[in-house]
């Protein structure tokens, strides 16, 4: 299970927010938000609802209550074999239009031969 403080740097470089940037966010100074960051300070519960809002998601998924990030997805976590989400958008992006192309037809292909889920 990924701690709290783990999961809000992921959150915000994944933004791309600078911490001073999520500190004002929050009222804070941006010595106390990197504190949460490195786990030398817990996160008022205040704090743990406003990350949620400011993220879209949900404070049960910022403490570890919920493994999943409803409706949206956590590009740090493993996608298959160590590479993660974030690794196999990157490679997505560098493709010309034309691969792209195919990429989403050999997609919509493999669904379509896969076994529905029970």
């Amino acid at each position: 299970m990924t701690s709290i403080h783990v999961k809000i740097k992921n959150l915000r470089e994944e933004k791309q927010f600078k911490q001073r940037q999520v500190a004002e966010y929050l009222g804070i100074s941006q010595q106390a938000y990197s504190y949460y960051e490195l786990d030398k300070r817990e996160i008022p519960s205040r704090h743990v609802v406003n990350l949620a809002k400011l993220y879209h998601v949900s404070a049960d998924y910022l403490l570890g209550i919920e493994p999943e990030r409803a409706g949206s997805f956590d590009l740090n976590a493993t996608f298959v074999q160590g590479v993660t989400l974030k690794d196999v958008m990157i490679s997505l992006k560098r493709l010309n239009k034309s691969n792209k192309k195919e990429i989403l037809k050999f997609l919509s292909y493999l669904s379509s031969t896969q076994p529905a889920a029970k």
